[in-house]
């Protein structure tokens, strides 16, 4: 009788080895989707994160057959809309985008909320990058010739970000070690009135929310925070933070999160359509003219996982309350 079980369970681990990898991939093709999908945007419209949601469920429709709506829940740099995410019901049907920047909030301890620990990456859209950037009246233009305006004129120069506890005031921490002010603002264009005015000296952005601003002469770029440079058109000459020993290259990775149980056929299925939407031609069209070519888009479940991981640890290291 013991031969005969023994006989049984090698057999299944047999058939589980031979014929998983099928079984999952007919997990995926066997969900329905029934009625619509909701993803949260854990910040306002207009904003990139907003942005880049709403070119993405316009190219999953096209994939899934329904309707895919966007729901904007703002607050708290993003913390509020993951609270509410986690509070949905984990039954396929709703899913989250998000950044690291509600991770260095709870990192930073500007929030209790256990971000790391609730929500879960699906998959990663794009991967943003954020540039420093001034008015074109502004005595400097280079990283050095800046860095020689703060020794000359201590505590005078202060950057304004979106998002105080957010990768762009990371990237301010980062690339100036305390000589520049973080400060805070909840409007965009209000932000690039001020530094084009001169009531900041600095703006810490993506380049596609200020392009125009860049094409008219009215900014200019002061630094890239990448590793490399540029290749946007008119930033090719524009120094990147690698370049002058700097370890500022925080930028908004964008992904889809869910809520832990959400049904595992749910999330293979939703994967394979996302990555159909996100190398559609109208995605990528529509990612190029944001400046969203210049770092890898699409990342799967796993290699998203890893990247989520590498960022807590990194942040962690950096931002971490001593």
């Amino acid at each position: 009788m013991k031969k005969r079980s023994m006989f049984i369970a090698l057999f299944t681990m047999c058939l589980a080895v031979l014929f998983g990898t099928k079984l999952d991939a007919k997990d995926a093709s066997d969900w329905k989707w029934e009625r619509k999908i909701e993803i949260i945007c854990p910040w306002g419209t207009g904003g990139g994160a907003d942005t880049t949601l709403r070119a993405f469920t316009a190219a999953l429709e096209k994939e899934l057959k329904i309707p895919v709506v966007v729901n904007n829940k703002a607050g708290a740099g993003g913390v509020t809309g993951v609270e509410f995410a986690a509070k949905q019901p984990a039954d396929g049907y709703t899913y989250l985008l998000c950044t690291p920047s509600p991770l260095l909030a709870q990192i930073s301890g500007a929030t209790t909320y256990d971000v790391y620990g609730t929500i879960q990456p699906l998959c990663q859209l794009v991967h943003d990058i954020n540039i420093f950037v001034t008015s074109k009246n502004s005595p400097y233009s280079t990283y050095e010739e800046l860095k020689a305006y703060l020794a000359a004129n201590p505590g005078k120069v202060k950057c304004g970000v979106m998002t105080i506890t957010g990768l762009d005031s990371a990237c301010v921490q980062a690339a100036f070690l305390g000589e520049v002010e973080a400060v805070a603002y909840t409007e965009g264009a209000q932000l690039n009135a001020d530094v084009i005015g001169g009531h900041v000296a600095l703006a810490c952005v993506g380049p596609a929310e200020v392009s125009a601003l860049l094409a008219s002469g009215d900014m200019k770029v002061i630094l890239s925070c990448t590793e490399e440079r540029l290749t946007l058109p008119g930033m090719e000459k524009v120094q990147a933070a690698g370049e002058v020993g700097l370890n500022a290259f925080f930028g908004p990775a964008r992904g889809i999160f869910y809520i832990k149980g959400t049904p595992e056929a749910a999330l293979k299925a939703f994967e394979a359509a996302a990555e159909k939407a996100v190398a559609s031609e109208f995605f990528q069209n529509w990612a190029k003219t944001q400046g969203l070519d210049q770092r890898q888009g699409w990342r799967n479940t796993v290699d998203f996982k890893t990247a989520w991981d590498d960022d807590y640890n990194s942040l962690t290291k950096l931002f971490g309350k001593k």
